[in-house]
């Protein structure tokens, strides 16, 4: 199990250090794995991390919405890709071919 009050400030250095005065950019799905990802990097630099979420017209209702909110601290960057991904989409009946696009 990881405790938490010791695995934080660890990543949050590393971060830190691998960045130095760099700026970084995240891919923020809001799912657990890039929602840790994006907060400790946050606190690690702060303005410099630019994270980008996109909205694909495919999320769970009120989802973009929940994120927008729980990541409001940050400077998030939300694209609205609904009628890009939904084009892509038309005409494609075969979940295994929509999923490899």
């Amino acid at each position: 199990m990881v405790k938490t009050e010791k695995f934080i400030p660890k990543a949050v250095e590393k971060i830190s250090q691998e960045i130095k005065d760099g700026r970084a950019i995240i891919a923020l799905s809001g799912g657990v794995d890039s929602s840790v990802c994006a907060e400790l990097a946050y606190r690690a630099i702060g303005d410099r991390l630019q994270p980008i979420y996109i909205d694909t017209g495919l999320m769970r209702k009120g989802e973009t919405e929940r994120i927008k909110h729980i990541f409001s601290h940050m400077n998030l960057d939300i694209v609205y890709a609904k009628d890009r991904f939904l084009a892509s989409l038309k005409d494609i009946t075969d979940p295994e071919e929509k999923g490899r696009l």
